[in-house]
């Protein structure tokens, strides 16, 4: 019953944030999705609040999964799953400090300019990026060996590869310049930001799809096993 529960919970909060992301990109204002990274619509956008939202709910999709993995072992009884709530704690942690401390300055010329309330703002709000990216994208990797390891059957084998996958590939999606080489050539880290996190919400949903089968066969009464 408690692993159907979080895997509920992980699937609403999940779906939600999505949604909410989608919301907070609505409205009439001069910001460009492409260009404009997702922290100033946080900060200026007509619905700011659904993007702020859309930060919060995947630390309750990370909690889920957490449990899932380390207290139910649904990925196995091992060491490196007992390391999980580390992981998405520190990937949930950066999310919070980035709901809390808002953008103040888009750019580096603006900040010079800033007080120091703004300064001492951006700078927080700039290291807890740093940490849910890293954290996110090692969360996304150490599910995928896991699901591997455990695996029983060639698609769940294929499951967590497309996991570590998605979860490597946020990095070179946030940081390399690759909207130029497929011809975008008018976009900015916008682009780049949404695609990496995109590619990291992929990577938890599939991690939640390998949870669901799971708890699904355990507890359906023609293929329970004990």
């Amino acid at each position: 019953m408690h692993k159907r529960i979080l895997i509920a919970a992980g699937w609403i909060s999940l779906i939600s944030a999505l949604i909410a992301m989608i919301i907070g990109h609505t409205g009439s204002h001069d910001l460009r999705w492409e260009v404009n990274q997702i922290s100033t619509y946080a900060a200026t956008a007509p619905h700011d609040r659904w993007i702020t939202a859309a930060m919060l709910l995947p630390c309750v999709t990370l909690a889920c999964i957490s449990i899932l993995v380390s207290r139910f072992n649904i990925l196995g009884d091992s060491n490196v799953a007992h390391t999980m709530p580390l992981c998405a704690g520190a990937t949930i942690a950066g999310l919070l400090t980035l709901a809390v401390y808002e953008e103040t300055a888009r750019t580096v010329t603006i900040l010079k300019t800033a007080g120091f309330e703004a300064i001492r703002r951006q700078s927080f709000h700039d290291a807890a990026l740093l940490i849910f990216f890293y954290s996110a994208v090692l969360v996304a990797v150490v599910l995928g060996v896991l699901i591997i390891a455990q695996a029983d059957n060639w698609k769940e084998k294929i499951l967590g590869s497309s996991v570590t996958v998605l979860g490597l590939a946020a990095f070179p999606l946030m940081t390399t310049a690759w909207p130029r080489l497929i011809g975008v050539l008018g976009a900015g880290p916008g682009m780049k930001q949404r695609a990496s996190l995109l590619s990291l919400w992929l990577a938890i949903a599939l991690v939640l799809m390998v949870a669901s089968n799971k708890v699904f066969q355990r507890w359906h009464p023609l293929t329970r096993r004990d």
